[in-house]
């Protein structure tokens, strides 16, 4: 062994896939040959993902070799609660419905047709001897099954790396049967992989539910971060004629900005005088349901509705907001013990460097609340009405009167939060577990 070691990182979500998912693998793949890692990706064709940013490929370093295999499983352009919706009568519902049926029995996700191809892939990339170790990560936890059925075919050491809680994702509703049959299933299918695993590096809150599962198991804690030189370098140009409240992502699940465009609409109702000074701009992934409701409140002049963009127009809108927003699931609000005091959307981080006042609708007790604390944000419940138009109104006026705050990151946060940090925690996990 060499001082500078080579991994295979396999991944799901990477360039030109567009979205959050990528951004912890891109930055490991950016910075570890920095310290020391040389690394090989391997990731599919066309992941068939609803996001997608092709000027994301430039962002991948020449130096990384990219080996790409084809991706059997089904596509996620559209994401299948919309292509119900969007069938146009009863009968294409039923019909769709019964297409996507069969993606429900996968295990462990409807990713799980790809072990086909990766696996072979990764194997005979391995076997040319030149890595040091292979990294999984996950989600879609395919990749975990992938890994162990890879580690059983090889000597090559694997490092297993959680972006999300896998066994109690928060966006679970367990009060269904089939739903818990699937997770007992699921569950002794995680046990086996853990039980392959030389070691593991988990997001916050990955960890419990990671030493549950297997507590001898080498653990990293890497949270999920920002890269806060990109940040710093984006110049920014606001809309000096409107309050303009900007959400960049997609609204999964049971997500919607439908309590915040009523207390918007609220609002203005009592004082009309904001209508011409209140912009509501999103960019990316926008629920249909919600769109006949910003008609219905009267406030198609008041709304932006963007297409999903770029990573760096993202960044750039978020830094151009005055407001910068984040949703969570109302879930969240029925479990706040559980999955709300827990989970930490990787949002957190963007919007905690952003340098910009932050309206967060999530639990008030939760871990993204507590996080976001640290920048002052204006926290509250997801399905609040009266609070959130009390919020809105408030920066409102403070912008109206130029006293809108421009929060400060403290240095130790800033550290933590650093792709830098996390890179280096990576490498060290590495070299640990190749000379154990």
């Amino acid at each position: 062994m060499t001082d500078c070691l080579r991994i295979l990182l396999i991944a799901f979500y990477y360039p030109p896939t567009g979205g959050g998912g990528v951004e912890r693998t891109l930055q490991f793949s950016r910075r570890l040959p920095e310290l020391g890692i040389d690394v090989e990706m391997l990731v599919p064709t066309d992941a068939k993902w609803l996001a997608e940013d092709p000027a994301s490929v430039s962002r991948i370093p020449a130096n990384v070799p990219v080996h790409r295999v084809r991706y059997r499983g089904p596509s996620l352009r559209q994401l299948p609660a919309d292509r119900i919706r969007n069938a146009p009568t009863p009968a294409r519902k039923l019909a769709v419905r019964a297409a996507l049926a069969p993606q429900r029995l996968f295990l462990p996700d409807a990713n799980a047709p790809w072990l086909a191809d990766v696996v072979p892939a990764a194997l005979k990339l391995l076997k040319t001897g030149r890595f040091d170790a292979f990294i999984t990560t996950a989600p879609p936890n395919t990749l975990a099954v992938a890994g162990r059925m890879i580690r059983a075919r090889t000597d090559v050491p694997w490092i297993a790396d959680w972006r999300d809680p896998w066994l109690t994702h928060a966006d679970l509703d367990v009060s269904r049967v089939e739903v818990r049959v699937k997770q007992a299933a699921i569950t002794r299918l995680a046990r086996w992989c853990v039980g392959g695993m030389d070691a593991a590096s988990v997001v916050n809150h990955a960890e419990d539910e990671v030493r549950s599962l297997r507590a001898d198991l080498p653990l990293a804690v890497i949270p999920n971060g920002i890269d806060l030189d990109e940040l710093a370098a984006i110049e920014r140009r606001p809309d000096a004629n409107h309050c303009t409240f900007t959400y960049t992502g997609w609204f999964f699940d049971d997500r919607s900005p439908r309590y915040l465009l009523q207390a918007v609409a609220d609002l203005i109702r009592d004082r009309p005088e904001l209508r011409d000074l209140i912009r509501l701009r999103f960019m990316g992934g926008f629920p249909d349901t919600d769109r006949s409701r910003i008609t219905e409140l009267g406030l198609d002049p008041v709304v932006s509705i963007e297409p999903p963009a770029s990573h760096a127009a993202a960044l750039q809108a978020q830094a151009d907001a005055d407001v910068a927003l984040i949703f969570s699931a109302r879930i969240f609000m029925q479990d706040a013990g559980g999955h709300g005091a827990k989970f930490l959307p990787g949002k957190v981080w963007e919007l905690l460097a952003c340098g910009r006042p932050v309206l967060a609708m999530l639990p008030p007790h939760g871990a993204a609340a507590r996080e976001l604390r640290a920048v002052d944000a204006a926290i509250v419940a997801p399905d609040d009405v009266t609070g959130t138009r009390a919020a809105v109104e408030q920066y409102v006026d403070q912008w109206r009167a130029g006293t809108l705050p421009s929060p400060l990151l403290a240095d130790d946060i800033r550290t933590r939060i650093s792709r830098q940090t996390q890179a280096e925690t990576l490498a060290s996990l590495v070299r640990v577990t190749v000379t154990r």
